[in-house]
C-alpha cells in the first residue's frame, strides 16, 4: 500500500496593508513630528530677530540727524571717535557723523526696500505663473518666453543697467529689485499651478461648470499658499543682499542718505584707521538676511511634504 508524500505547508509573505505602517516614501509620525517642532522653533526666532530689527528701524526718530558732523568728536589727528567715545554709542564715521543714528536711518531704508521689493515681486510672479499655468496655449507660452528671458541675464550686470535707467534712489531700487527676481516666483508657481491643473479636483469643478477664474480662485490658489510664503522669505533674504549691493556699487541710494550698502561703502574705505564703520553696517545686513533665511528656512520644515534636504542639516 503506497502512501501519498504530505508537503508541509509553506509561509507566505504577510500582505502588506494600508494599516502596517506608513510607505517607505512618506514621514514617520515622529519624523513629522519633530521636523515640525525644529521648524516652529527656527521660524519664530527668525521673526523675532527681524522684529527686533523694525523695532530698530521705528526708533529712528529717536535717534537724532545722521547728517550732522560733530568735528569736536574727530580727534586730533582728524580720526573718528571710535565705540562709545564723545558721547557717541557707536562712534562716528570718516567725516564725523554720529554712526548710530546712521546706522538706524539706514537700516530703515534697506528694510523699506526689502519688504516693498519682496512684496511687489512676489506679487507679481504669482499673477504671471498663475495664469500661465492655469490657463495654457499661446498665452502660456509667450508668458514663460518672457519669464525664460529675464532669468537669463546676469542679475548684477542686469540691476546696474536697469538702475542707470530708471534713476537712482529708494523708489528706482524697487523698481530693479522688483525687475530682477518676480520671474523666479513666476517660474515656481506655473510649474506648481500645471500640476493642480491636472487634479481630479479641478478637473471635476470645471466639468461641473464652474468658471475657471472662480476655480483657479478657489481650488488653485490656496494651496500655493506655502509655495508663496517659501519663496518670500527666500526672495527677502536675496533682496537684501542685491538692494544692499547695489547701493554699495553706487547704482542704488546715493550719499549723503544712509544706507546700509553705501555705509558699507564708506566703511570699506575707513577700515584700516575706524574698523567700526565697516562692522557695523555689516552686521546688521548679516542679521537681516539671517532673519529672513530662518524664516524660509523654518516654514520649509514645518511642511511635511518637502523632500528639499535642509542647508542646516549639511
Amino acid at each position: 500500500m503506497s502512501t501519498v508524500p504530505v508537503t508541509p505547508p509553506t509561509a507566505t509573505a504577510p500582505v502588506a496593508t494600508a494599516a502596517s505602517g506608513p510607505r517607505p516614501d512618506q514621514p514617520r509620525p515622529a519624523a513629522r513630528a519633530t521636523a515640525r517642532t525644529a521648524g516652529r522653533r527656527l521660524w519664530l526666532t527668525g521673526l523675532c530677530l527681524l522684529g527686533f530689527l523694525v523695532v530698530l528701524a521705528l526708533c529712528t526718530p529717536l535717534a537724532g540727524s545722521p547728517y550732522t558732523i560733530h568735528t569736536d568728536s574727530l580727534t586730533s589727528q582728524g580720526l573718528p571717535a571710535g565705540v562709545g567715545e564723545n558721547g557717541h554709542l557707536l562712534g562716528t564715521d570718516a567725516i564725523g557723523r554720529d554712526l548710530f543714528a546712521r546706522t538706524l536711518f539706514g537700516l530703515r531704508a534697506t528694510l523699506i526696500i526689502a519688504l516693498t521689493a519682496n512684496l511687489t515681486s512676489v506679487a507679481l510672479g504669482a499673477v504671471v505663473g498663475l495664469v500661465a499655468g492655469f490657463y495654457r496655449g499661446w498665452f502660456e507660452q509667450v508668458l514663460m518666453r518672457i519669464v525664460d528671458v529675464f532669468l537669463s541675464v546676469p542679475t548684477v550686470l542686469s540691476g546696474l543697467a536697469l538702475a542707470s535707467i530708471v534713476g537712482r534712489g529708494t523708489t528706482g531700487i524697487i523698481i530693479v529689485v522688483t525687475a530682477l527676481y518676480w520671474a523666479w516666483t513666476a517660474r515656481l508657481v506655473h510649474g506648481e499651478t500645471v500640476r493642480l491643473r491636472g487634479r481630479g479636483f479641478v478637473e471635476a469643478a470645471l466639468a461641473h461648470g464652474v468658471r475657471r477664474h472662480t476655480a483657479l480662485r478657489r481650488h488653485v490658489l490656496p494651496h500655493l499658499s506655502t509655495i508663496l510664503l517659501n519663496v518670500a522669505a527666500l526672495n527677502g533674504a536675496a533682496v537684501v543682499v542685491v538692494g544692499a549691493g547695489l547701493s554699495y556699487l553706487g547704482a542704488g541710494i546715493q550719499p549723503p542718505t544712509p544706507e546700509l550698502g553705501n555705509m558699507l561703502a564708506d566703511g570699506s574705505s575707513s577700515m584700516t584707521y575706524a574698523p567700526h564703520t565697516l562692522f557695523v553696517p555689516l552686521v546688521l545686513v548679516i542679521a537681516t538676511v539671517l532673519a529672513f533665511v530662518l524664516v524660509a528656512e523654518g516654514l520649509n520644515r514645518r511642511n511635511p511634504l518637502s523632500e528639499r534636504r535642509s542647508w542646516l542639516d549639511a
